[in-house]
């Protein structure tokens, strides 16, 4: 059996709560890399939590970095063809499990992140 490495890239999703309005909103991001992605994460949520604003979920996920986790790329034609970077995988390749997230010491200890699951 033949294992190809698949050119892939983080998008992960921060969702806090403001203090003081309790508005709800979110920050979407993407990295080339898992330790660029936990090392994002990590300042984000700092910095969300030293504005009065509660961190509710963090979530993150490696995907194919040329069909962005859909499987198909566009043809020339208007039409779809399958991805030849992920053989058409569709959706995250990898899920990384943020524990702790909405904790305010969720950063002060590397290692936080406390799973990668592979799909």
């Amino acid at each position: 059996m033949t294992q190809t490495a698949i050119l892939s890239k983080w998008k992960f999703v921060i969702t806090f709560e403001d203090e003081e309005t309790k508005e709800i909103a979110g920050e979407i991001g993407q990295t080339d890399t898992l330790e660029e992605c936990e090392a994002l994460v990590e300042h984000e949520v700092q910095y969300h939590g030293s504005h009065d604003r509660i961190v509710v979920d963090v979530e993150a996920a490696e995907i194919c970095a040329k069909c962005e986790g859909e499987g198909k790329i566009p043809a020339g034609n208007g039409g779809q063809v399958i991805c030849d970077a992920c053989g058409g995988h569709l959706g995250p390749i990898s899920i990384l499990a943020l524990l702790g997230a909405t904790e305010m010491d969720f950063c002060s200890a590397k290692g936080n992140f406390a799973e990668l699951t592979t799909v």
